[in-house]
């Protein structure tokens, strides 16, 4: 009570004391902190507009960039985009990328001779009717670049009818197979950045506007004027005040200008002065007539405000303000209910969030597969579907059922004995290749084989032995073994092999501290971070070896054991 007394009578002393301020200077200060809020907010809008206008062309041009190069990329695309399936394929994936930006595009497949294969459109845009041979437009960079992504505007001249354009050379070593492409009319752009208050122009490095909602500022020819290229902050222009922010953007040299007419502000300011200081001279008056009843009201308020933000200081969102008069304190207890309401659905978006990033990170890397022991094992099988066919047959059966599994995403965990028994079709495929030079014993203790586990952990730790235990080595001999010790599933892979160098060991043990792999294929590193993700600390990878004595690998993991209705029990 003594605290709330002290601040009543600060506040009356307060309004006492402002209140035989002159009219004159009290307006001044108030008319010019007006205009600086005003300004200022005017200004944060501008700019977050302008980042915002840049960031969805770059997120934009960026995700059309990643799907043009993923469709480049597919084995056989030209083979494939020739059947109606092939067609259907490619198109759900690119419908897959508009879809996922809110704006439509097209795609364009065309073969060496630039003839279309296939399109998203019925007639061939005059940008693409380029003969063979003819290095202009996009094509001109897509030949002279064939390893890169292009990114062009066309059509620029248009207004309103501009075109960007993504496009990738396919080539089949230094042959080239045709081009893909995908592009963005202007239209569909400019429906995602129109702003009432806020006008947009974005132009490419030349000039030439890609979107604009503001044609004060460009030329008979589309272009972006020299006054607006050349403006700072503010820009003065036939008797208009304008706001100005630019940005640009990384891909393709575009700019994004962010133009806000504050004429209106500025006489808006002028008219308003005269009925501040009416406002500011009542104001006054009723300040000092009202001051003691004014200021307890506004302390009762104040203190309700001030006892639910204690509380979510100390960590309790849970409380709500209510505040029943009609004042700015309302405000305040409104906004503050409705940040903390956000703050709670934040929260619970972020965990979900999290669970799915977790989850999308563990698929990602589940899915990847050694592609040296895939090309190995097909070229074994080739020599052999000449040499001993039924062999060869037995091999390919062994490595479809191992495929299978590889990208079966339907589960995380599987049970030990699920995953050994997929290990026989990977240990199948090693004995053809090696022969009697490569043995494997499996000692798995039974009370292990329904623990479960994160799916393929045990290919890539025979697969990591054989890599590093062979060396200049005629026989290897590797021991995988697993049990239960002080509440925690061991499961240890032991070779007699050549052993890792100390250098390339000292690499893998950094490497599964890393949160991100700068390698290309690790399967240590990919069982570490999927065990990471599933689980946490302290379980994991460690990797013993010395040159000369072969190598072990120990994956430790929790103790999880299924039921018969299918749930894990820990």
């Amino acid at each position: 009570m003594k605290k709330e007394r002290y601040f009543r009578h600060e506040l009356e002393r307060m309004f006492i004391a402002y209140a035989i301020v002159p009219a004159v200077v009290f307006t001044l200060v108030c008319g010019l902190l007006f205009m600086t809020v005003l300004l200022h907010g005017k200004k944060s809008g501008n700019i977050e507009h302008n980042r915002y206008v840049a960031g969805l062309l770059d997120n934009v041009l960026a995700r059309y960039e990643d799907g043009v190069e993923e469709m480049a990329s597919q084995p056989g695309l030209f083979d494939r985009v020739r059947d109606q399936d092939g067609k259907a394929e490619l198109s759900g994936k690119f419908y897959g990328i508009t879809n996922s930006l809110g704006l439509e595009g097209d795609l364009f497949v065309m073969d060496s001779s630039r003839s279309i294969l296939l399109s998203s459109r019925s007639d061939l845009p005059p940008f693409l009717d380029v003969p063979e041979g003819v290095s202009w437009g996009i094509f001109d960079d897509m030949d002279r670049e064939p390893n890169r992504t292009a990114l062009k505007l066309a059509e620029g001249w248009k207004n309103g009818g501009s075109t960007i354009v993504i496009g990738r050379s396919v080539m089949d070593g230094n042959k080239k197979q045709g081009y893909i492409l995908c592009s963005i009319p202007s239209s569909q752009f400019k429906a995602l950045v129109d702003k009432p208050d806020i006008q947009t122009i974005i132009a490419d490095p030349f000039g030439w506007a890609y979107v604009s909602s503001n044609y004060s500022f460009l030329n008979s020819s589309n272009q972006v004027m020299k006054v607006l290229m050349e403006s700072g902050r503010y820009l003065s222009q036939k008797k208009q005040m304008y706001l100005v922010s630019r940005q640009r953007v990384s891909r393709g040299g575009f700019a994004v200008y962010s133009i806000s007419d504050i004429q209106n502000i500025v006489i808006s300011l002028g008219l308003g002065s005269g009925l501040v200081i009416t406002a500011l001279v009542l104001m006054t008056l009723w300040m000092l007539l009202n001051s003691r009843k004014v200021t307890e009201k506004k302390t009762e308020d104040f203190y309700k405000i001030l006892d639910v933000m204690e509380n979510a200081r100390d960590g309790d969102l849970e409380g709500v303000i209510r505040i029943q008069s009609d004042n700015e304190f309302k405000i305040i207890a409104d906004a503050y209910n409705e940040t903390i309401q956000s703050l709670r659905i934040q929260m619970e978006n972020n965990r979900k969030m999290a669970e799915l990033v977790s989850m999308a990170q563990n698929k990602q890397l589940e899915s990847q597969f050694n592609p040296h022991f895939l090309y190995n094992t097909l070229e074994n099988i080739r020599y052999m579907c000449k040499l001993e066919p039924a062999t060869a047959e037995r091999m390919v059966f062994s490595l479809s059922n191992l495929l299978r599994y590889s990208l079966d995403g339907s589960k995380a965990e599987v049970t030990l004995k699920e995953d050994l028994e997929h290990l026989e079709s990977y240990l199948t495929i090693l004995k053809r290749r090696f022969g009697e030079r490569f043995r494997c014993r499996i000692d798995v203790e039974p009370e292990t084989m329904d623990l479960r586990i994160p799916k393929l952990v045990l290919q890539p730790m025979i697969e990591n032995a054989v890599k590093y235990g062979f060396g200049k080595q005629l026989n290897l001999t590797v021991e995988l073994k697993a049990y239960i010790h002080e509440g925690k599933l061991i499961m240890i892979c032991r070779d007699d092999g050549v052993g890792i160098p100390q250098c390339t060991l000292s690499e893998l043990t950094a490497l599964l501290e890393q949160k991100e792999n700068p390698r290309r294929h690790s399967g240590l590193y990919n069982i570490h971070r999927r065990i990471d993700i599933l689980y946490g600390r302290p379980y994991g990878v460690e990797i013993r070896s010395a040159e000369g004595h072969g190598t072990t690998l120990v994956v430790t993991l929790p103790v999880k054991r299924e039921e018969s209705d299918g749930c894990c029990v820990c």
